[in-house]
């Protein structure tokens, strides 16, 4: 829609201000109409120059017009000093901001301009615009929380209105940080916030300072978001915890096995032996695949896994990990009922997909009760080939649903949990079938349990 003054009445008037007024369209950040005083403030031959100008904005400037949109839509009457840059030309401006509602009941943004001519210290400028679109949170609050002055980044975060108390997500920690701050103690120190997005965790400095509009004391604050620091500082504890845990738990295992071998506890009973060194053997081939998957980690981490691809039937390739997984079925008193039906040509890496394959049916195994029956099935799809394997344990608890294929994650992640784990094993299944172009997932069963699946595509030409 493109505005003239023969459009809408009200131009009319706005077109005899001797003072800039132009419309912009929030959402689109360009000017859709203005008066000769801002054709001319904005260096245009004409309006339709004006209007059709490529304006570029960025998303920060983007962010502080729907910012300015939003605020005069509530009824806030404000206005700021501002620098425009008409054909790369510097201007300051003072701008004050009105709702301009249209018929179809959209809002745009009436902004009226006044140039201002005295002389100003470019440092001081520099350093407004600096603080205005600076990607942190920077305001400033009166003595009792309430806002005086706010960024853009403070805006995207915290919403057009809110107090300094009020961002802390415990009401009782703001208006205690508050009391501090106001009573002259500055404050820095990482706090969990409620944002527009939800919660999260900020590092905060606040500290008292004069208004340098109306020398009253204040508070200045600037605060940066840290909760990917913080997640990553938990992440790296529990790996601590759990890694501990899984390595203590073979090697006491282990260390008894042999010791009461070479304490000669067996010596009479060779079955017994037999047992103990079996015992012993099994926890070392524990240790090297925890030690397999910390490495594998950390390879992916790094950008160094490599595949070696081969022309592979995907059905061998799920029968062989349901063989190899089939004593410690048999140990835990659980049931692998296979339907898979061949060939199922693919060209992968037969020994990373088996590796996935082998992921799931430990997982279902563990977290299947004792005498319960898990279902593998591998089947046709019009994308290519299928996997699935369906246990019968609790399922995926919905708090633990959007973590569950990160790194190190566990539905239960306590020292005394009931099955071990390191949290790699899902996270490396996925990332190996995404290196092969296919899709995992999973399902919860109405009847209990859960389904996890790969999809991998049929080998080109098949």
């Amino acid at each position: 829609m493109r505005f003239s003054p023969l459009a809408d009445p009200r131009l009319e008037i706005l077109d005899l201000l001797g003072h800039a007024v132009w419309i912009t369209v929030p959402e689109e950040v360009r000017i859709a109409w203005a008066n000769h005083a801002a054709v001319a403030l904005w260096r245009a031959a004409d309006l339709d120059e004006l209007i059709n100008r490529d304006l570029t904005p960025s998303p920060t400037m983007r962010a502080t017009v729907q910012q300015l949109r939003d605020r005069v839509a509530q009824g806030e009457r404000f206005g700021a000093e501002r620098t425009i840059y008409p054909k790369g030309e510097v201007v300051r401006v003072y701008m004050s901001y009105a709702p301009f509602p249209l018929p179809d009941g959209r809002v745009w943004l009436l902004v009226e301009a006044t140039e201002l001519r005295d002389a100003l210290d470019p440092e001081v400028v520099r350093a407004a615009e600096a603080v205005r679109y600076a990607p942190l949170v920077v305001t400033t609050h009166a003595l009792d929380g309430s806002l005086l002055q706010a960024n853009t980044r403070a805006r995207e975060t915290f919403g057009n209105s809110f107090s300094f108390q009020g961002i802390f997500a415990e009401p009782g920690e703001g208006a205690r940080v508050l009391a501090e701050v106001a009573g002259g103690e500055p404050f820095f120190e990482d706090v969990e916030v409620v944002t527009t997005q939800g919660r999260r965790w900020f590092s905060v400095s606040a500290r008292p300072i004069p208004d340098p509009v109306t020398g009253n004391p204040a508070i200045l604050v600037s605060a940066h978001d840290m909760t990917a620091r913080i997640e990553a500082e938990r992440a790296k504890d529990e790996l601590v915890s759990v890694v501990s845990h899984e390595l203590r738990t073979p090697l006491t295992a282990i260390r008894g096995a042999i010791g009461l071998v070479v304490g000669g506890v067996a010596e009479a009973e060779p079955e017994l032996r037999v047992e103990l060194l079996q015992m012993a053997s099994e926890n070392v081939q524990r240790l090297g695949r925890l030690v397999d998957d910390l490495l594998d980690v950390r390879k992916l981490a790094a950008g160094g896994i490599s595949l070696t691809m081969a022309d592979t039937d995907l059905a061998d390739v799920v029968r062989g990990a349901v063989e190899a997984h089939a004593p410690v079925a048999r140990a835990k008193d659980i049931a692998v009922e296979t339907d898979v039906a061949g060939p199922m040509p693919v060209f992968v890496d037969p020994q990373r997909i088996q590796q996935v394959v082998l992921n799931f049916l430990s997982n279902a195994i563990k977290h299947s009760p004792a005498g319960e029956v898990v279902h593998v099935r591998a089947r046709v799809i019009p994308e290519g080939f299928r996997v699935e394997v369906a246990d019968r344990g609790p399922g995926v608890p919905a708090a633990f649903r959007e973590k569950i294929f990160r790194r190190f994650s566990q539905a239960d992640a306590s020292s005394t949990r009931s099955v071990g784990g390191t949290g790699l094993g899902l996270y490396i299944a996925k990332t190996i079938v995404v290196m092969h172009g296919g899709r995992l997932g999973y399902e919860n069963q109405e009847a209990g349990g859960a389904v996890f699946f790969f999809e991998l595509p049929a080998k080109a030409g098949d």
